[in-house]
């Protein structure tokens, strides 16, 4: 019910929204293009970390191949093709007994665009202290590692197969005594430029900065990303790839549908390789990818249903 009068409102005030979509972007893209080389301080780790198994199968790479509620992190021009309310919780296994859990919602509003939230969190408890002298290393305490992202965010269908989004996120951390507080605002864009071919483009971070209890501020390095998606053989297999402005940045994946409820994955980021599979179920999907390192690989789960 409440979805219905929001989108009623906004489909009325559509012109309004739109200007105003427009306006940040604006602002978002021009910070954006003039830091796109990811000028600032070092950011979060977990800004950079992506979220959701289907992604992560494919590369990491989500500018133009992210769809609904996982536009959130990936790209808030995807969140215009959400059709009904979304839910998506992920998890993965990092390394030395760390997680990251991220849990994201998603709702239609009018039939030309969406609202989505989220929360994502690192964590890894329990980190030794040491203390060294000359000749020996001793414990000598243990403190909590952790970092949390709050989004919020939404898109719109503009004209001729323009989709554009915003989103705001708030930044909270802690690591031993020290604590910080930050936000960030960021804005993206996908167009679809024929049938089967979709082009995107992400400003992270364009506006953002973080604090310290210690009194240390520094400003949020923005990336600027452009990607894009083919379907090919029928529309059965997604080839997509993105890079950043430095082209220090990048993956390629695929995903080809081998049949219709059951996907496989595969990719490159980072001098990694990633594969992953897909299961459809009605409106419940699961996902899973393996992202390899040198000293091993994570996994990653992620589960999305649909109302």
């Amino acid at each position: 019910m409440g979805s219905r009068v929001l989108g009623w409102f906004l489909e009325g005030n559509k012109k309004i929204c739109r200007v105003v979509l427009l306006l940040i972007l604006l602002i978002v893209g021009t910070s954006g293009l003039v830091n796109g080389k990811e000028q600032g301080g070092e950011p979060m780790p977990l800004l950079r970390f992506g979220t959701t198994a289907r992604v992560w199968g494919m590369g990491n790479a989500g500018v133009a191949t992210a769809e609904g509620v996982e536009g959130l992190y990936y790209n808030p021009a995807a969140l215009a093709s959400v059709e009904h309310p979304q839910l998506s919780i992920s998890h993965s296994t990092m390394f030395v007994d760390t997680s990251m859990n991220f849990i994201a919602t998603a709702l239609p509003m009018g039939k030309h665009g969406g609202l989505g939230a989220g929360l994502l969190i690192l964590s890894s408890p329990g980190i030794p202290k040491t203390d060294y002298d000359l000749v020996t290393e001793s414990v000598i305490g243990y403190f909590d590692y952790l970092q949390a992202i709050a989004y919020w965010g939404m898109g719109m269908e503009l004209e001729g197969g323009i989709g554009a989004g915003v989103t705001m996120k708030g930044l909270f951390g802690t690591l031993d005594d020290a604590t910080c507080r930050g936000y960030s605002l960021e804005g993206g864009v996908r167009y679809r430029a024929s049938q089967g071919v979709t082009l995107g483009l992400l400003a992270r971070d364009a506006l953002g900065e973080l604090s310290w209890s210690t009194g240390h501020k520094e400003d949020l390095p923005c990336q600027v990303l452009g990607g894009a998606a083919v379907e090919l053989l029928g529309g059965r297999l997604l080839v997509s790839g993105e890079t950043d402005t430095s082209l220090k940045e990048w993956g390629l994946g695929a995903e080809y549908n081998l049949r219709d409820s059951v996907q496989l994955r595969g990719g490159y980021v980072k001098d990694s390789f990633t594969a992953g599979a897909g299961l459809y179920l009605g409106r419940v999907q699961l996902d899973y990818a393996w992202v390899g390192h040198k000293l091993g690989g994570t996994h990653r789960l992620s589960f999305s249903v649909g109302f």
